[in-house]
Formats: structure tokens, sequence, C-alpha cells
């Protein structure tokens, strides 16, 4: 009873019904692909909470409920290359020849799902653009640019770049883990200077930057990630002034924000020291 139901029976069953009757068929096809697309995003939309993680879910079903129907529909209309291996041997070649951009850009999203080089929310710097992830799609991935002067302040465009980018171009990224980035703040001393208690208050400053400009927690696995959020001053002679670098971390998007609150916090404190002199101008 069940042999009726082998695959080469269920072939022979779908020829002799879509056989001249291909329009009527394919309609047939999509409605219920159509169906079965909107009944699974009803099941997605339900269960799943997170506004990124719906939208990739219901991306995911809209690519195969494509595929599939090219996979169904394309014997319908197409009889003459039912073997694969014929279509493939009379178009493939030349196909794929022609769309290789197209085919490089699936590529590189197959690359972005799978090895998770970076994920929505993150910061990435691809080429001369640096900007947030909003949305990683088939062919391409769209960021909120941001400058590349100091502080990193929004610019208010959408970029997008092909896929195929991340093969022939180096990019770097701040994951959403750690959250920070590497900044330094230079402070100039006359040489008589009590640089050690300036020293002191640039580190005391950078760490109560942390919470009041509201920083992230650290994550989970900061012990193995070397303190990274522990400001450190470097001191040398330039010129004949003592200069100070700070070295700290600031939370990604708020580098302006940080340095805006340390230097504010520093040249008021260091009025309250006669000890502390800024070196003056001199033409």
């Amino acid at each position: 009873m069940l042999e009726g139901f082998s695959l080469a029976e269920l072939k022979a069953m779908w020829y002799e019904m879509t056989r001249g009757h291909a329009f009527a068929s394919s309609v047939l096809v999509v409605i219920v692909l159509l169906s079965i697309r909107r009944a699974l995003i009803r099941v997605v939309h339900r269960n799943v909470h997170d506004t990124f993680l719906r939208q990739r879910y219901q991306r995911t079903i809209s690519y195969i409920t494509l595929f599939t129907a090219l996979v169904v529909l394309l014997p319908v209309w197409l009889p003459s290359i039912r073997s694969i291996a014929t279509f493939l041997g009379i178009f493939g070649a030349g196909f794929i020849i022609v769309t290789r951009d197209l085919w490089v850009c699936v590529v590189g999203w197959a690359y972005i799902m799978i090895r998770r080089p970076f994920g929505i929310g993150d910061r990435i710097q691809i080429g001369n653009v640096i900007g947030d992830v909003i949305d990683i799609r088939l062919m391409e991935t769209s960021v909120i640019e941001f400058s590349q002067a100091e502080g990193g302040q929004a610019t208010g465009r959408l970029v997008y770049f092909p896929n195929s980018r991340i093969f022939t171009e180096s990019f770097a990224t701040i994951g959403a883990q750690v959250a920070h980035i590497f900044q330094e703040l230079q402070v100039h001393l006359t040489p008589d200077s009590d640089w050690q208690k300036a020293a002191k208050l640039l580190e005391q400053i950078a760490r109560e930057s942390y919470s009041a400009i509201k920083a992230p927690q650290p994550p989970a696995n900061a012990e193995t990630l070397s303190n990274y959020r522990e400001p450190r001053v470097l001191v040398q002679m330039v010129g004949g002034h003592i200069v100070l670098r700070l070295h700290y971390m600031a939370p990604n998007g708020l580098s302006t924000e940080s340095k805006d609150y340390i230097w504010r916090s520093f040249i008021t404190a260091a009025r309250k020291y006669r000890s502390i002199r800024f070196p003056q101008k001199t033409d």
C-alpha cells in the first residue's frame, strides 16, 4: 500500500497533474506556500519577542519559501530541463559567470550568519565606513554611519555595502559583549607641577566617568579581558613640558561624553591645587 507513495510514483503523479495545466498548478503551489509561510511567521511572532531575532526568522522563512517555489515550479514551466544535469550543463556555467558578484554577496551573507564576525548592534569599520549595524540582508548590510572625527558622532546617514566586501577588505568590529573602545587623553603640565597628584586625579575621574555617564556593566568574562576598563596614566617629557597620557576604555557610543566629563572634572579639580599648573601658550 505504501509502495504507491515512493519518490518515483510521486514524481510521476506530479507530472501528470501539471502537464498542460502549468498556470493552475503554479497558482496552487504559490497559495499553499504563502499559507505555510504565513502560519510559520505567526508562530514566530507568538513565541519570539526579540525584534531582531524575529526579523531574522521571518527573513529565513521567506528565503526558504522562495527556494521551494523555484524548485517546485521550475520543472512545471520548463519541462525540457527536468534533468538538473542538463540544465547545469547548458545554462549553469554562463549564469554563474554573469551573476558572480551576486553569488559572492550571498556567500558573504552565509559567512556572516555562520561565522558571526559581527551582528546587529555591533559597531564595525569596513574600508572607510564606520557605523552601527542595523540590518543584515541577503545581498547587503546596512549601518548607521559615524564620523571618523574624535568622539565618533553619528552623521545621520544610512550606508549600505555589499556583503562581498568582507572577502576583499579588512574590517574591525566592536562587539556588544565588550562594548568599550580604547581612548587616549593628553594633559600638558609645566615642569614644576605636581604630576603625581594630577595623575591620581585623572585616574580617579576616569573611573568615576563609567557610572557618571551610565556606562554598560562589564561582561561576565571581564576577568579574561585583563582589566580592560581600568584606566592608567603614562608620563613623558615633550618639549620641556610634562605630558600625562590617560589610557582608558570609553563606552561604545559614549566616547565624546566620557571625554567631556573627564576634561570638565579634571579642570575643575585642578583649580583647587596651586601645584598643578598648565603651560602658557607663547607666540
